[in-house]
C-alpha cells in the first residue's frame, strides 16, 4: 500500500473579521494541488479573493466577498 498526502484545504474566512462564512465554503482543489498556494490559485480561478488586512491573509469566497455587514 502506498500513502500519499491529501493536500491542503483552504476555507472561507467569512465576510468580516467577526463573522464566519455562512456556507462553510472551501476551495475545490484540483487533483494535483498539494500546497496552500496551489489551492489558493485554484480558488482564484473560481472567483475567490485573497484579502490582506492588518498584515494577515484572508481567503474570501465569492458569496462573502459581496456581503456587507452592518
Amino acid at each position: 500500500m502506498t500513502a500519499r498526502p491529501l493536500g491542503t484545504e483552504v476555507s472561507c474566512d467569512g465576510p468580516d473579521e467577526d463573522t464566519d462564512c455562512p456556507d462553510s465554503a472551501a476551495v475545490r482543489a484540483a487533483f494535483t494541488s498539494m500546497t496552500a498556494p496551489q489551492v489558493r490559485a485554484d480558488g482564484a480561478h473560481d472567483g475567490w479573493a485573497v484579502l490582506r488586512r492588518d498584515g494577515r491573509r484572508r481567503d474570501v469566497c465569492p458569496a462573502c466577498r459581496t456581503k456587507r455587514t452592518p
